[in-house]
């Protein structure tokens, strides 16, 4: 008789125990399979693209709209492997394709170009935010602001579907959602810290924090698309419109940025090389934006019901 791996009366084994639990793949397999597929994906992608296209220098547009569609289409893979495996559908992780783009995305968009446009006004009406006018016109200004919308747009995406969508609903399974929303948040802020130059606390803090919101968006309204259109904005609204610095560009402000503007002053209140998201200033507009949400979404919607 052929043994298929299950203990007396049926039970699992010992070793298939390790693997599998009442809900298919223990989370902790799941989640190494899913890094080590989308790490895979993506390489393999990145040393293709390298044999045609030698992006340049620092960040520009397009460079950008490169590196995060290999990265989008790493996450997508990725996760259509699991889906496979786990027998469950992307919307089950809480990116459902046929919501793309649709009334929360832009919901999302609004609160977020809110945020940072709040966030700036802050930092200006305290002295450290001065505008002089546009420093692009016409149809380079359009030509811009359609590259640097196409590539945050794809930033937001791919870091929602690849943080959010999948390791948040596998963490919730496994250790509960807010443990897993906590845990994922922290690996948000460490990995700016650590992996970017210049970094401080105060920008990881504010980082976490807002990763921990987007976890609170994607619980409220059941899927990423809020998450995904505020991220987007954010980024767009404080890099693009403001001109704000990011020190992945060496801590300078983005080439083709549209107004005409400059961060002066201590880097508690304008964040630095940071940007904005790491001036101190952040932390009552997030504090204003968790209370904001929170009563205008009050329930409960991810992960859905088995």
């Amino acid at each position: 008789m052929l043994n298929d791996g299950a203990g007396p009366g049926g039970q699992p084994s010992r070793f298939e125990a390790l693997f599998r639990g009442p809900d298919g793949l223990r989370a902790g397999w799941s989640l190494l399979i899913f890094v080590a597929v989308g790490g895979a994906v993506t390489w393999a992608m990145i040393r293709g693209v390298l044999h045609f296209y030698h992006p340049p220098d620092g960040w520009t547009a397009r460079s950008l709209i490169v590196a995060e569609l290999i990265s989008f289409l790493g996450a997508v893979a990725a996760v259509a492997v699991m889906a496979k495996i786990e027998r469950r559908s992307f919307a089950d992780y809480g990116f459902p394709w046929k919501r793309a783009f649709g009334g929360r995305f832009w919901e999302g968009a609004l609160w977020g170009i809110a945020t940072i446009g709040a966030l700036v006004l802050a930092i200006a009406a305290a002295g450290g935010y001065t505008l002089s006018g546009l420093a692009l016109h016409g149809a380079e200004a359009l030509r811009s602001a359609l590259l640097w919308g196409l590539a945050f747009l794809l930033v937001g995406l791919f870091e929602e579907l690849f943080f959010r969508a999948y390791p948040l609903f596998t963490l919730a399974r496994g250790i509960g959602f807010w443990p897993g929303a906590l845990l994922l948040s922290l690996l948000f802020g460490a990995l700016h810290y650590f992996t970017k130059p210049m970094e401080t606390w105060l920008d990881a803090l504010s980082v976490g924090l807002i990763g921990l919101f987007f976890c609170l968006t994607v619980r409220r309204t059941g899927d990423v698309w809020f998450a995904a259109g505020w991220h987007f904005a954010f980024n767009y609204g404080s890099m693009f419109a403001c001109g704000s610095p990011n020190t992945g560009n060496d801590g300078l402000p983005i080439p083709g940025h549209l107004l005409a503007a400059s961060f002066h002053g201590p880097q508690w209140l304008t964040g630095g090389p940071m940007g904005a998201e790491a001036s101190a200033l952040v932390f009552p507009v997030l504090a204003a934006l968790f209370a904001g949400f929170l009563w205008r979404f009050r329930e409960a919607r991810f992960p859905a019901p088995g």
